[in-house]
Parts: structure tokens; sequence; C-alpha cells
């Protein structure tokens, strides 16, 4: 591995969200744990400071994937440099567990909107539930929810829901694709906890824990909707965790050795020998597979210079009146006879004439007037 000579860290990691904290709330914890660091003080000297950025924006800094306040799990982070490089996890394949509750659906699809539709739910068994999440594994069509940060005409559907406004037309169904839908735990009515809603007829239903690995752009809220719809009944979202997304995972995930197990918030308030010796690791591995270019020319590093100039001289010339066309805009412009020099140039001798023919009249007029006003006696 080679030496990072200035000893700036940066790159991309995993941060394991709490349920009901925003991610934005996670970068603002990492922005104030990193700011009295040792790993990042080499990044924070050697960075400008952002005028339009607070004093609490210590880092450029960003994470690949929003994660609901709701749900819980991987957030991935991206510091410095490697906030360019975030937007190639938003494709990758994501794993999920989430809880389904059955017996009533929500407007919001899960635990946090308002009780909408009421179904039965004693036919509702674990037999029941494995038969219809067959529906759902492979290639399928899923609608997206109302409350989500899609955009119709400029604005987003959620922005639509919570103005009590009615969509200008409806949301359209996408293909997804689902690698895995397994029933990990099934509880009974009364064996749980997840009646979130707080709601006396749902504390006898059913509910079940399912893992899913799904494309980018999956719902799991839609899918927790649906799979009540399928079992002939409603149903909403009680609680997710992202355990997977590209090769960052919760901690007590062991699918392989490749993964990377994203910090907690444990780590982060133990301080800096707790999370130190997790991180730099992460962080000296992505600076080595990710070098700062050099020797940049007009936005373009070296290499890419060169390559643009051996392009050029492959590239057939073209001829202006029998001779090569100028490889220069200032040398073309005077092969051509510096024709837009010459057209503003006849603007401005038009305007200086017309200038002078316009004094000499207003010079005659009041000559003309001065002659037939009679002489003072």
């Amino acid at each position: 591995m080679e030496e990072n000579s200035d000893g700036i860290l940066e790159g991309v990691f995993a941060v394991e969200k709490p349920a009901f904290v925003s991610s934005a709330d996670v970068l603002q914890k990492l922005q104030s744990t990193f700011a009295t660091s040792k790993i990042f003080a080499p990044l924070s000297n050697s960075q400008r400071k952002r005028p339009s950025k607070g004093d609490d924006q210590v880092f450029k800094m960003g994470h690949g994937g929003t994660l609901d306040p709701l749900a819980a799990g991987i957030l991935i982070v991206g510091v410095g440099r490697a906030t360019k490089h975030l937007q190639s996890y938003l494709a990758c394949s994501k794993t999920y567990e989430t809880v389904v509750l059955f017996g009533a659906s929500t407007d919001s699809y899960d635990c946090t909107g308002a009780i909408g539709q009421r179904g039965p739910y004693k036919h509702v068994t674990k037999e029941l539930v494995e038969e219809r999440l067959a529906q759902f594994h492979g290639t399928i069509m899923q609608v997206p929810p109302v409350y989500s940060a899609l955009k119709i005409n400029g604005i987003k559907a959620c922005e639509y829901a919570r103005e009590g406004k009615a969509l200008p037309r409806e949301l359209e169904s996408r293909e997804m694709t689902v690698d895995e839908c397994t029933l990990l735990e099934w509880f009974g009515g009364g064996q749980h906890s997840f009646n979130v809603l707080g709601d006396e007829e749902l504390v006898q239903a059913p509910a079940a824990r399912i893992r899913l690995k799904v494309c980018s752009g999956f719902y799991v809220r839609s899918f927790a909707h649906d799979l009540g719809i399928a079992c002939g009944t409603r149903s909403h979202m009680a609680a997710l965790l992202r355990t997977r997304q590209a090769n960052f995972s919760i901690g007590r995930l062991t699918e392989s050795r490749d993964l990377v197990t994203a910090l907690t918030y444990a780590d982060l308030d133990a301080g800096e020998d707790v999370w130190g010796p997790k991180l730099r690791p992460q962080l000296e591995a992505w600076v080595v597979a990710n070098p700062k270019s050099t020797g940049h020319i007009n936005g373009r590093d070296g290499d890419a210079k060169r390559r643009f100039m051996e392009e050029k001289e492959l590239r057939p010339k073209q001829r202006f009146r029998g001779e090569w066309v100028a490889d220069t805009k200032k040398e073309r412009i005077k092969q051509q006879g510096g024709k837009y020099k010459g057209k503003w140039g006849r603007k401005t001798a038009n305007a200086s004439t017309t200038a002078v023919d316009t004094s000499a009249d207003v010079h005659a007029q009041n000559v003309s007037k001065a002659a037939s006003l009679p002489a003072e006696v």
C-alpha cells in the first residue's frame, strides 16, 4: 500500500443509523465528532472555509442514499473528495429486514401515518404469508407510495399529500427486482409490540418479519402495503432495518468476509480511541484506490491533456479557401479576415456618421430661428 504523504484521509464509510433519527442528523453528529479528531485534522487544515456554510459544517460531507427517520441501519457517508463518488452507491442492491403488521393500512404505508383502511386478519397465517411472498420474488411491478420524494410537475408527491391536494396524475408503476423475499419470524396476535399506532384493534393482529434483497428504488413501504392486499386484508410497515448496502453491513451480519462493518452510535460516543482504529483503515484504502489528480491543465489532468492532443493530431484537418484551417481561435479569426471585428467596425462607423448628421441639422435649425427673430431697438 502506497503511503499517503500529506496525511489527508478522506473516503467512504458507513454508519448504523438508529431509528427515528434523520439522515441529516447523522451527518451533523459526524461533523461535530470529526471536527476535533486527530484523524481528520490534516483534512480540516487543508480545505478552504466555505462562506455559504455555517461553522458547524467543517467538512464536505454527504450520504449515498437517504434513510427515512423511521428506518434504522446502514447509511453510507462520504467525506472530502469521496462525496463525488457517492452517486455510484445509489444504484447498488440493498438488503432490508422489515416488520409487516396486518389488520390496517395507513396513508403513508408505515406506522407514522394515519389509519386509512382496516381488514380482517384472523385468516392470516404463517403459511398464507409464505405462500403470498412468492408473488414478490423476481421481477415485479411496484407503485411508489404517495408519501415519497418522487416529483410530479416539479413538486414532490409527499408535498401534495401533506397539503391535502390531489396528485396531478397517478404515480406510475415501476419495474423492480427482488432477489430474496424470506419470512424470518412470525408473530401471532398479542405476541409482539409493533403496534406503534396504539390502536386497540391491532393488539391481536399478527405480524411478520421479512428479509428483502432488492434493487435500487424499491419501496419497502409499498411492499408492506401490497402484501396485506395479497393476503386478503390490509397492512403497513411497522419497522425497517437496512442491514446491507453495497459492501457495508451492520455488525451482526456475517454473510461474507468481504463486508465492511458500519460504525455505530456507540462507537462515536465512545471517542476516537474506539472509532478511530475502525475507520482509519477504510479511509487509507480509499485514498490509495483514488489518488489525487496532478498536473491539471485547463480543467484536465496531465494524462487527459496528452490523450486530447494525440487524438487531435489524428483528426482530419479542414480547409478554408485553399488553406488548412488554423489550430487556434485567434488564428482562425485572422485567417477569415476578422469578420466579426469588421462587422462591429461598420456599426461604429454608421453610428458616428448619423451622430454628425444629426448635430449639423440641429445647428442649421438654430441659425434659422435666430434669423427670424426681430432685432432689438
